[in-house]
């Protein structure tokens, strides 16, 4: 179980490259419906009609060429001056289809219609349809805007089950709005009538069957597992470029999905969506993580995207049923889970070697956030002081990102683990524990009509409260299944929270870091090192 080299501490967080802004919210690539496309790469590719901009970002991922015919000279101009600022060389906008070449050099056509719909030519042996070609309809969702789900239209099981799983998608952008779009719809006892919006395929022939698209199909066969005839579906919801498209799988027969399988938007996030696998891969042998986390079925690669089939959990989402309290019982088991799963995969190393790992994670901090001297020097202080401590510190495994959003409880009650892609082999004690408590702490705060984030997690991490002292109580005891001595708790403490903001900081701009939630609650917690709650958990009381 331990990963190269016996003595590494945070090896995975310390490797790898931290951009501010790199994952902004918005930024995220569109063309959801290309992911149900029997490949995911393509020589020459014709848009006939103006792409969404987010559309353009994968079409370009997935060509060599994009060629673009748009009537309107208004158009033609945003799109040109849009592609220099990109430095697209490749990517070219022309008046009419006769200035675009010959029709039979592009491999993938695309007519973009009127009301968002769109029809799709695959290798294409003309530029118009034939009778013979092979066709397959899907119903896409939400009614306008980008393509979030894709299902074959004559699916309605699936098209049921990704509504009902919350892939479907909103028109609204807004999460107030959005939030209200979907209870509108759940109301109205929404019975999946026929599709207003829709994507005609026309290529290949195992597209009138709609059989599973090629690349799945493949990388799944690769690993010795057959799914043909098994129904399948596209959600490719989120606002982070970061976030997987997702692609349901279900038995033949059978009218739920069973299994899922994730797919890389780009090259740029394959490495996550390997250190899942792995993570899956390790979990898999652990006795602790029986039913609680998903069982890997297959992971390959394509088009320079990662793929990774996975069973599908069986559960709902632990917002849908936390009741909110400190002795909330979906709480109680998730840290004892993580408490378990602590104490079943940690390591020792020297001190020093954590001590060294939190004052690398360090260097960036301060770089990112330009720190003044005060506030490097008192986190340092800190960090330091674990090598001073006698004797080895316990490694864990850990998960990396167990918010409440990535929890399920099962039909027993059990708290579930999903998205394991931020797992670290060699991580440190607490931070799990304490990351999830902060997610649950702040929606806590919410429901009392605290907003602000870090007011909302200040207030039980740092201030009594009842669920402070549940925190107080599963921090002890975490530190006596993992065996973590008590003058370890401060430093990683901070060290946690000095994590999460570097991680934080890929997803602000530069203008917007000093805002950011975890740095803004570093600088409270040194601001007030007499805070009840914090003096607790440090001094090791109950």
């Amino acid at each position: 179980m331990a990963p190269d080299g016996a003595g590494s501490v945070l090896s995975r967080t310390l490797a790898m490259p931290y951009e501010v802004g790199a994952n902004r919210r918005g930024a995220v690539s569109g063309a959801g419906w290309i992911y149900a496309l029997p490949r995911l790469t393509y020589r020459s590719v014709l848009c006939v009609g103006a792409p969404a901009f987010a559309t353009l970002v994968t079409l370009v991922r997935s060509a060599d060429q994009v060629v673009m015919v748009v009537g309107s000279g208004r158009a033609r101009r945003a799109l040109e001056a849009r592609i220099r600022s990109e430095g697209w060389p490749r990517v070219r906008v022309v008046a009419t289809l006769p200035e675009a070449g010959t029709p039979g050099s592009f491999d993938l056509v695309i007519t973009f219609l009127r009301r968002g719909g769109l029809v799709v030519l695959v290798d294409p042996r003309s530029p118009a349809p034939g009778a013979g070609d092979a066709r397959l309809t899907l119903a896409l969702t939400p009614a306008a805007g980008e393509v979030r789900s894709a299902v074959p239209s004559e699916d309605r099981d699936l098209r049921e089950s990704i509504d009902r799983m919350g892939l479907a998608g909103t028109i609204a952008s807004r999460p107030r709005l959005a939030a209200i779009e979907r209870r509108l719809r759940r109301a109205t006892k929404f019975a999946w009538p026929s599709p207003s919006r829709t994507a005609t395929i026309i290529g290949t022939s195992d597209l009138a069957e709609g059989g599973l698209p090629a690349y799945i199909s493949h990388a799944a066969a690769a690993a010795g597992r057959d799914l043909q005839g098994w129904g399948w579906a596209v959600a490719a919801r989120g606002d982070y470029d970061s976030q997987k498209v997702l692609v349901l799988l279900r038995p033949a027969g059978a009218r739920a999905p069973t299994g899922i399988v994730k797919v890389t938007r780009s090259a740029e996030h394959a490495a996550r969506l390997e250190n899942e696998h792995a993570a899956l891969v390790r979990l898999d042998a652990l006795h602790v993580a029986e039913g609680r986390v998903p069982v890997p079925w297959f992971a390959g690669r394509h088009a320079g995207r990662v793929l990774l089939g996975e069973a599908l959990l069986n559960g709902v989402p632990f917002t849908s049923v936390a009741t909110w309290r400190e002795d909330c019982p979906y709480l109680d088991d998730a840290l004892g889970w993580l408490t378990a799963y602590g104490a079943s995969t940690r390591r020792e190393v020297p001190s020093t070697a954590v001590s060294e790992a939190l004052l690398r994670l360090l260097d960036r901090y301060g770089a990112i956030h330009r720190s003044s001297h005060e506030e490097i020097d008192a986190l340092r202080e800190r960090f330091e002081r674990l090598a001073d401590i006698e004797g080895p510190l316990p490694v864990v495994d850990q998960h990396g990102d167990p918010g409440i959003w990535n929890l399920l409880v099962d039909p027993a009650g059990r708290t579930l683990f999903l998205d394991w892609e931020a797992a670290e082999p060699d991580g440190l004690p607490l931070w799990d524990l304490l990351y999830l408590f902060r997610s649950y702490a702040v929606s806590v705060s919410r429901r009392a009509g605290i907003r602000d984030r870090l007011d909302g997690a200040a207030r039980h991490l740092l201030d009594d409260s009842p669920l402070a002292d549940r925190l107080v109580s599963a921090v002890g005891a975490y530190r006596s299944a993992v065996g973590l001595p008590g003058e370890a708790v401060e430093p990683l403490l901070y060290g946690c929270w000095v994590h999460r903001s570097i991680k934080e900081s890929t997803r602000l701009p530069v203008e917007r870091l000093p805002d950011g939630q975890f740095v803004r609650l570093i600088r409270r917690m040194l601001a007030r090192p007499a805070a009840p709650t914090l003096l607790r958990l440090i001094e090791g009381g109950s």
